[in-house]
Parts: structure tokens; sequence; C-alpha cells
């Protein structure tokens, strides 16, 4: 029977309509292989990298999952580790990917953590500056003024380090820069909605259109974004075969990239979303599929 551990956040607080690691989890359940669940802070390295974790059984209901045991384990026996904690990725993070560097050899870590850790998900995609809107990054409040002069639309702001859209906002002269930051031009067409397309092995499987809520441009789900159904163009395919290189290269495995306007502008790895909603439209169930893949790695 296979052993597979889930680094991720507090299980008792996800949202079981929306969350993508929940699917993975089921499945695997549906499959009778072992669940173990652990917090980021419950790893440690002894010798060789142990975690005081949780062995689980996923319920399919409100109450998400039962405690089997209470228990340590070296994660060097599991067959699987997701790597799924959300950002902020800050110095906690880092150091677990230090730790998971150590048995990525031996355990197969979904993403590899040595790229978890190298390559920020907003940054990334500065090395695919054919397809991605002008954008310069700084922390010089002038920079940004005359970066924005060239855009109708201005430019977004966005922080290098959260997700789900918290802390990006429009660039206004009243607006502070404390940081380094992210400045892109504003798209006006994300008002038709932000792409979320997920990639298995650098193809891509499935996507959802993200709408923003009234008032506001930011999409993403956590912020209110509603999902509309959509298909993968011949647009979307292209930026795909663009960045599949990079992705199979550094071992990662399974990321969700967001498309505005035929532009890329991001590149998640640490925890791609957007499964439930994809499956939803579209009547599928993408998690097998990813499952299968993931499995075939192990032969």
């Amino acid at each position: 029977m296979k052993k597979v551990l889930f680094i991720m956040d507090e299980l008792s607080s996800i949202d079981t309509e929306k969350d993508t690691t929940y699917l993975f989890m089921l499945e695997c359940q549906n499959r009778d292989f072992d669940i173990y669940y652990s917090l980021i802070d419950e790893l440690y390295f002894d010798s060789t990298l142990k975690s005081n974790c949780l062995q689980v059984k996923m319920l399919g209901t409100r109450e998400i999952y039962k405690k089997i045991d209470y228990i340590q384990i070296s994660v060097e026996e599991m067959d699987i580790v997701f790597m799924r904690k959300d950002p902020p990725v800050n110095l906690d993070y880092i150091h677990a990917t230090y730790m998971l560097d150590m048995i990525k050899d031996t355990v197969l870590v979904v993403n590899n953590p040595t790229s978890l850790r190298s390559f920020n998900e907003k940054l990334v995609t500065l090395n695919f500056q054919d397809i991605i809107p002008p954008t310069i990054v700084t922390s010089s409040i002038t920079q940004v003024e005359d970066f924005a002069k060239k855009f109708k639309d201005g430019v977004v702001i966005k922080p290098t380090t959260l997700c789900g859209g918290e802390g990006v906002f429009r660039y206004s002269r009243e607006q502070e820069i404390d940081d380094t930051i992210i400045a892109q031009q504003f798209l006006h067409n994300v008002s038709k909605g932000d792409k979320r397309i997920l990639l298995l092995n650098g193809e891509p499987i499935g996507a959802i259109n993200r709408i923003a809520k009234e008032g506001s441009f930011i999409c993403n789900f956590h912020a209110g974004g509603r999902p509309e159904k959509t298909k993968i163009t011949q647009s979307d395919k292209s930026i795909c075969d663009r960045i599949k290189p990079f992705l199979i290269k550094n071992g990662i495995y399974f990321a969700g990239i967001d498309v505005i306007d035929n532009m890329l502008t991001e590149i998640n790895i640490t925890s791609p979303t957007g499964l439930q909603e994809i499956n939803q439209a579209n009547n599928s169930r993408l998690e097998t599929i990813v499952l299968d893949s993931i499995l075939d790695k192990l032969k």
C-alpha cells in the first residue's frame, strides 16, 4: 500500500468545495493509499527528515477528516510527498524546502522543493518577457511613477510573496511603496476575466475563467471572483508550449498559469488551485489524471 504525505495549511480550515489539495487527498483514499497530513512546522531533521503528523481518513463531509493516529514518520518512507503549503514563501517555507531537498532523490516530491525555493511565482515570469505584459521590479517610487506614465490605464502593483490577489492594487500617486514590488501594465481586458490554466508535465489539462466581482479588477477566487466556463485557445497552447521545457527541466509537475488578454501574468507552482472549478464546469475529474501521471513517475 502506498503512503502519501501532504504538507499543507490547517486541514480543518479548508473549503471543501474549492480546495484542490482536498481532491488529491480524496483520490488517494479512493486508491486505498495511507494518507498523512503535516503542517510545515511539524517537519524536522534528526539524522533523517521526519514529521510529527496525523494519519487521517478523509470523510468527504463537513468534518473533512477523521484522525487515525498521531504519529512520527520518516519522510523517506513515503512514496509521494505533496508540498501544498500556501504562500507566503517566508523563512519557514524556505527552510522546509531545504529539508525536503534531502529526500527528493528517494521520494517523489510534488513539486521539486529546489524549484519551489528558487522560482518566485510572480518573478519567474520574467524568464518569458516575450509573452508577459511590460513589467518592472523595484522598490523605487520614482521608477514606478515613471513606468506608470507610459500606459494609458496605468499599472498594477503586486507583492512578490503573497497569493490569492492579496496586496494587489492599481497604482496612484497617493500610495506609497515600502518593499520590492512588481509593477505591471494594467490590462484593461482583465474585465473579461483572468484565465487559470492547469498544466501537468507542461501540458494544459483544463482551464477556468475567473471574473472579478463588481467594483474590483482582482479575479482570484479568494478575492471573490466567480468561475466561468472557458476553453483552451491556440494562444493559450502557445504560451504553454513556451514554458513547458522550463517546467519539465525543473521538476514542476503540476502548475497553474494565469493568462489575461493572451498574456502570461503568473506561474503558480506552490499550491496551484482551480481544479474543483474546472471539474464543476466540465463534469470532469482531473484529479484522477494528475494522480495517474504522478504514479507513472514512480515506475
